[in-house]
């Protein structure tokens, strides 16, 4: 096996966000903090902590009983909280940033499995440019075509922020106050949706109630849009074991 170039956190992180962002413009607002304070991926309550119990006897909910649920201010926040995310999935990631007189748009492929996760750059025409691997504390991270992959530990930058997703941990955090909740279809998929002030900003949540992961979210200062995150293409099915394996050959599944 080829030996891998040891980089400290904070330089692996800093190579990440350089790898998947690529737009300087992009690069500021995500790891600013300007449109979301919170990079940490979001801790959902298991059964033996405090899972949110919306109704007796339902300490989970699915989309189906979501359908049931009336959503308001009052328990939005403990319906998302009872979402599960899928253990294996794949999904494309788009983040489009308005600013004046143009925007720009950055796409990312995700697939996680077996508690690896993998996101993908892509290009305009969808190829990928570039690839940050996670297995457990370990990044990995290379361009398409590298022979070699760097290494290092995954520190503090967090899979939500690698993959370019607003956590939406931010929703259920003490002192978020909910100015609207409710259900709603987005592409055929049912969804909790929630609006919520933050560092300035109106933003708007949606999270799918069938896959437990954020399906949309739009970002507003006073009444434009400055930013627009959509999650498409989702697929439940085992990602390939390809998929995680580095450059030289080596494979991060089974080790």
């Amino acid at each position: 096996m080829k030996r891998y170039k040891n980089l400290s956190a904070p330089m692996i992180a800093a190579i990440g966000a350089a790898v998947l962002v690529g737009l300087l413009v992009l690069s500021y607002v995500l790891s600013s903090g300007v449109l979301h304070r919170r990079d940490t991926g979001i801790t959902l309550p298991d059964g033996n902590t405090d899972t949110p119990v919306l109704s007796q006897g339902s300490a989970m909910l699915t989309a189906q009983s979501v359908a049931d649920v009336e959503i308001g201010t009052d328990n939005a926040q403990a319906v998302i909280a009872s979402l599960t995310r899928p253990e294996t999935y794949s999904c494309t990631i788009e983040n489009t940033l308005y600013y004046n007189g143009g925007s720009s748009v950055l796409r990312c492929r995700r697939y996680a499995r077996d508690g690896l996760l993998r996101t993908d750059t892509l290009s305009d025409a969808g190829a990928v440019q570039s690839t940050l691997l996670r297995k457990e504390d370990t990044a990995y991270a290379w361009n398409t075509g590298d022979q070699t992959a760097y290494q290092g530990a995954w520190g503090d930058f967090s899979d939500d922020a690698a993959a370019m997703l607003p956590t939406y941990e931010d929703v259920l955090a003490d002192g978020v106050t909910l100015l609207d909740a409710g259900k709603q279809n987005v592409e055929y998929e049912p969804c909790i949706t929630v609006t919520f002030e933050q560092g300035g900003y109106r933003c708007v949540y949606s999270v799918s109630a069938a896959s437990g992961l954020l399906k949309s979210a739009s970002f507003y200062s006073g009444e434009t849009l400055t930013r627009q995150v959509t999650v498409t293409n989702l697929q439940t099915d085992t990602p390939s074991e390809t998929l995680f394996v580095l450059p030289d050959g080596t494979s991060l599944l089974g080790e």
